[in-house]
């Protein structure tokens, strides 16, 4: 697949970034695994691939057929359909097609724009959508090398035992209309008491303990936890006994989390205390306490489906993973997995009442 140069600050460069972003991903997996699926959760690279080109030709390309029809609609093809695959070549010669072509409409002054929004969102938005991918694709490969758990780096520095912050009245959500995703508007005020945050994630070493005295204890899991704990045979987060200690604990639950909090007499902490106190990335995305919800206000775009259905099922998570992209980490960002799953760079930290 090509790459070309162009100004960073034009609308192609935020296109051609997120494809530099997405090759550099792709760079550690083979053609020839681009159909393998490292488990039932994820879709093969390669669909990735045909989804990031479709995507950007629906909302870019307006008229263009639809060369695949539905197949790259995760709407409409379901996971376990999504390995029968066009050849790698055919795929990396869609991709290249269509940045190009829609690189040439920008460039002659041809944006596509939803009303309401800023004329440069749809673009701000599918350069931001490629990035996403493209962080999929280094869990998909490092899962299917057997080396996801291993990937956040070693924590060195812990300042304090904990990080106090007054509360107050604060604003949270994200100004910059040409960005934010839908999930992360309008922005809004929220009160929050005092509170306290551990100053980096639970490490693995830390962790240990709670494996040791706490994980089998009922009284520490919530019904749904001590459920999946029980259902699945599971006694630590995967491949522990291999995870660095002085690295963030990671490839665990929502429901692992909540258990360890509660055993050290502390919570998780909420979305908008992640995002008051302003955390920096930390290698792995941190579980909160909050259900991934709307703000007061909010509306769905730049289609119904974008955040909507993920409302009330599944949990928040803030701060970005070692697979994130850098141009996608500002405070106000959100991902959401339903509570039980755990392959993905996932950790946490702690939080209390002052």
């Amino acid at each position: 697949m090509k790459t070309r140069a162009s100004p960073r600050r034009s609308l192609s460069g935020e296109l051609l970034e997120g494809r530099r972003f997405l090759l550099a991903a792709l760079a550690d997996v083979p053609e020839e695994r681009w159909a393998q699926s490292p488990g039932p959760a994820y879709s093969p690279v390669g669909w990735h691939l045909g989804h990031v080109a479709s995507v950007q030709a629906r909302w870019l390309l307006p008229g263009e057929e639809r060369r695949y029809g539905d197949f790259f609609d995760p709407q409409q093809t379901a996971k376990p359909s999504r390995r029968e695959l066009p050849p790698a070549r055919e795929l990396r010669a869609y991709l290249d097609e269509v940045l190009d072509k829609v690189c040439a409409g920008l460039d002659a002054g041809r944006v596509p724009a939803i009303l309401g929004l800023p004329e440069d969102f749809l673009v701000q938005h599918l350069a931001q959508h490629e990035l996403q991918h493209g962080e999929h694709i280094q869990v998909i490969a490092a899962l299917a090398a057997g080396r996801l758990h291993r990937m956040p780096p070693a924590l060195r520095l812990r300042s304090a035992d904990r990080i106090e912050f007054p509360g107050g009245r604060l604003q949270i959500g994200c100004a910059d209309l040409s960005r934010a995703y839908d999930n992360e508007r309008p922005l809004h005020e929220v009160e929050l008491p005092p509170f306290w945050l551990d100053p980096a994630p639970v490490t693995a070493a830390q962790f240990v303990q709670f494996v040791r005295t706490g994980y089998g204890e009922r009284s520490l899991w919530s019904d749904e936890g001590w459920s999946f704990l029980r259902k699945n045979g599971i006694f630590a987060p995967l491949r522990f006994d291999e995870q660095d200690p002085d690295a963030p604990v990671t490839c665990l639950s929502w429901y692992e989390a909540e258990a360890y909090a509660r055993w050290r007499g502390a919570r998780l902490p909420t979305e908008e205390e992640m995002e008051a106190a302003g955390v920096e990335p930390s290698g792995v995305w941190e579980w909160t306490a909050s259900w991934f919800g709307p703000y007061p206000g909010f509306r769905p775009y730049p289609y119904q489906g974008y955040s909507f259905p993920w409302f009330g099922t599944h949990r928040a998570l803030r701060g970005g993973s070692w697979a994130t992209s850098p141009a996608l980490l500002r405070k106000s960002l959100r991902n959401w997995y339903v509570p039980d799953f755990r392959e993905f760079p996932s950790g946490f930290r702690c939080a209390g009442d002052l």
